[in-house]
């Protein structure tokens, strides 16, 4: 069990003072399980290496899962090195909780000395229109967009610093089934800014000298 200060205190939101409460659940890692669910999926072997390493292999996973399923929930994966540590499974139900589930991520980094993290997720996006790239910024978020774009994501951070994120975007056949284009690697990504709470973790588990 992983216990943290923020387990320990409820979280409020200013506007109308509802509580807000992220769902997460922590897998153990079993690999008779694992290799069952490779069988299923017919993934040839699951990736090995650092958070970083393992970016373009967990795509490939990942992509399997979303079209066979037609969806793919959202996972944290933890890691000491290359030993993977914990897998948790995260939902959300609106920006403010999804902050919250990441608050709760980072402080799982600490109780488990993680230094990488990797995210496997679903997610909107959209393309800056020309006002926003004059301002270098993002005025509407994709998920309120009339042209976002159902996309796949995997990426990843270290604690020294390193990071990796790759996409893909996802059409929907005549029935709802997926398919999932080209994969393609990007820098600074909007999905990066879920990992600020691990990053700020990490820059004080170091001030501390954990």
């Amino acid at each position: 069990m992983h216990i943290a200060q923020s387990e320990l205190a409820s979280h409020f939101s200013v506007p109308d003072g509802a509580v807000l409460e992220d769902v997460s659940e922590e897998f153990e890692i079993d690999d008779v399980k694992a290799q069952a669910s490779a069988k299923r999926y017919k993934i040839p072997e699951f990736p090995d290496g650092d958070a970083i390493a393992r970016v373009p292999g967990m795509m490939v996973v990942a992509r399997k899962v979303m079209e066979k399923d037609g969806v793919h929930g959202t996972f944290a994966f933890c890691f000491k090195g290359e030993s993977l540590l914990t897998i948790q499974a995260m939902q959300f139900d609106s920006q403010r909780t999804k902050i919250l589930s990441f608050e709760r991520l980072a402080d799982l980094v600490e109780s488990t000395r993680a230094d990488g993290v990797l995210v496997i997720g679903e997610m909107w996006t959209a393309l800056q229109t020309a006002r926003e790239k004059q301002l270098g910024t993002v005025l509407f978020p994709a998920r309120d967009r009339l042209d976002r774009m159902e996309a796949l994501s995997v990426y990843a951070v270290t604690r020294d610093g390193r990071q990796a994120e790759t996409v893909c975007f996802v059409e929907r056949g005549p029935n709802g089934e997926a398919r999932c284009g080209e994969t393609t690697g990007i820098e600074l990504g909007g999905a990066m800014n879920t990992m600020i709470p691990v990053r700020k973790k990490w820059k004080e588990m170091e001030s501390r000298g954990l």
